[in-house]
């Protein structure tokens, strides 16, 4: 068993901490940008034992985070010094039971289609938002959209690499 695995079997023992935000970028994000952004991020996450999920739609950015709460405040610390996002607002920081993404360094999603088929984006898209910025103060719908991802519903519209 490798290390990894080893490190998120140990999960029980330890409070899991998660963090979900959301932020705008400030410069177009390509297919090949994007996919450059991960492949850090999978690596740094790897490293840090986080794992998470990262949406990307209409130049925005919906990210959940989990791990140690001081590995994942010192992660955001990171991102909030990172410029090419602006408006990064956390909407949830709490302590869960389990990982949901326990398996995933950085699952990712860049399918508008899909995205707005999420539960708890559903009505939110339909409302005519087109941003994740609108999500502020609605911890309900974050809630579900997460809860659809740990689920595994909507696992299969993410690019997964551990």
């Amino acid at each position: 068993m490798s290390e990894q695995h080893k490190a998120i079997e140990g999960d029980a023992e330890e409070e899991i901490y998660q963090l979900v935000y959301v932020s705008a970028a400030t410069v177009p994000f390509s297919q090949a940008d994007l996919e450059q952004l991960l492949s850090r991020a999978r690596v740094n996450n790897a490293s840090l034992d986080i794992t998470g999920v990262l949406l990307f739609i209409d130049g925005t950015f919906f990210q959940v985070l989990e791990g140690s709460q001081e590995n994942v405040n010192s992660l955001y610390e990171q991102i909030e010094l990172d410029e090419r996002h602006i408006e990064k607002l956390v909407l949830v920081r709490r302590i869960i039971p389990q990982r949901n993404f326990a398996e995933w360094r950085m699952g990712f999603v860049n399918d508008e289609q899909a995205i707005c088929q999420l539960p708890g984006f559903v009505d939110f898209f339909a409302d005519g938002h087109r941003s994740f910025l609108d999500l502020r103060g609605d911890s309900k719908r974050i809630k579900e959209v997460i809860e659809g991802f740990h689920r595994g519903r909507w696992r299969r519209h993410a690019e997964l690499v551990s």
